[in-house]
């Protein structure tokens, strides 16, 4: 039965990727698409859009690894599986701690006042698409997915 589980983890493992490589494109797609801001806002609603799949997604490849690592008898043998659960909620945390404010900011910034005006100048809105932040959210994620997968493959304290 624990093959299963691991076959549902995978899965959901796959459409979290799926969904959350939407929300990375459209981060990265932002700076580009400058100065049309109604191409810009779309892109960052585009990422909002797909929110709510990618958190179910992650939801059901954390219950299904959780089921998997009771069945398999892999919580008392060696700390592997500890430490993918601490590495994952700490990305999660990383990432929707600079993410999310991020995207937020940028559609507050695309958004166009009754009067015809910007939220924010022509300058801030390009120094924040341009800045650093995609890149150190991306860097986040790979690092912790990269982590997750060695922890995964050799279960270290096994």
């Amino acid at each position: 039965m624990t093959e299963l589980w691991v076959f549902l983890h995978l899965a959901c493992v796959s459409l979290f990727l799926l969904f959350h490589g939407v929300q990375m494109w459209a981060m990265f797609s932002l700076a580009p698409a400058l100065p049309d801001r109604e191409k810009i806002f779309d892109r960052a609603e585009q990422s909002r859009m797909v929110s709510t799949p990618m958190y179910i997604s992650l939801g059901l490849l954390v219950l299904f690894g959780v089921i998997a690592g009771i069945d398999g008898d892999w919580f008392s043998h060696g700390w592997w599986l500890w430490g993918a659960i601490v590495v994952l909620l700490v990305t999660i945390g990383l990432m929707s701690s600079m993410a999310g404010p991020f995207m937020k900011k940028v559609r507050e910034g695309t958004t166009r006042w009754a009067d015809g005006s910007y939220a924010m100048p022509d300058a801030d809105l390009e120094s924040l698409l341009r800045g650093p932040r995609p890149r150190v959210i991306a860097f986040t994620g790979v690092a912790g997915l990269a982590i997750l997968l060695w922890l995964m493959v050799y279960k270290p304290g096994v």
